[in-house]
């Protein structure tokens, strides 16, 4: 049974569907806990989460402060009762349906990886650019997962922690402690908002980034990644 680490801060619209998203595509048996994380949000997230905390099909907790980065969020999750392996989440994120037995899948079959990704794009897509999938996912090695996806809590025995500068993160740390990580393949329809090339995930994203709520990121390339949003979109319009 694993935990599910969900982080949040700021971005209400985002968060809306990221969590609905969430709710409505994990298999709640594999979970033994839901633990969201409310970085000090001033615009009405803090608010909905707490409201929609009861919808949650396990044991819920919300947790909220000016932790000040994810890193922070990360290091105070695993300062308690972490589970052995449990999957992070950011507010900006839609999970596909099924998304999380093939990861716990890989997981078990390759116990010495430590972190497991999951963002459309970093390896295969499975089908729509002619690549044959047999039905069984695998891992291909990365140097970096990014933020989402499955970890072990032991991996963290030396924990990310900030520099004065603010600098050090989990990316950081990835590259000083070198976890065995890699990206799940073929990819998952793992959706980043913040990367979606229409509207109104483009002018929010624009919003959220002069608030200073976000980072700026690339867009997906509508010509190959369209595979990747389409189910959300149905599933949000239903």
């Amino acid at each position: 049974m694993i935990d599910v680490l969900y982080l949040a801060y700021n971005r209400l619209e985002f968060t809306r569907v990221s969590y609905e998203r969430l709710l409505a595509n994990t298999d709640w048996q594999h979970v033994r806990r839901l633990v969201v994380y409310d970085d000090g949000s001033e615009d009405g997230t803090r608010e909905y989460l707490d409201g929609a905390l009861h919808v949650a099909p396990v044991d819920a907790i919300l947790r909220h402060g000016g932790y000040g980065s994810p890193v922070k969020v990360m290091a105070d999750y695993l300062s308690r009762d972490p589970a052995q392996v449990f999957a992070k989440i950011d507010n900006d994120i839609a999970l596909p349906p099924g998304w999380l037995p093939p990861m716990l899948d890989v997981l078990e079959r390759r116990p010495f990886l430590e972190l497991l990704g999951m963002e459309a794009g970093m390896t295969r897509v499975a089908g729509p650019d002619g690549v044959p999938f047999d039905g069984v996912y695998d891992h291909e090695r990365c140097t970096n997962i990014g933020g989402v996806g499955l970890m072990r809590s032991s991996a963290f025995a030396i924990r990310p922690a900030m520099r004065a500068d603010g600098r050090f993160g989990f990316t950081e740390w990835q590259h000083t402690y070198k976890p065995a990580r890699a990206w799940i393949t073929p990819d998952l329809p793992v959706v980043c908002l913040d990367r979606l090339p229409m509207e109104p995930w483009v002018s929010l994203s624009d919003g959220y980034v002069e608030r200073g709520w976000q980072r700026p990121h690339g867009l997906y390339d509508p010509v190959w990644m369209g595979w990747c949003w389409e189910w959300m979109l149905g599933e949000v319009l239903a």
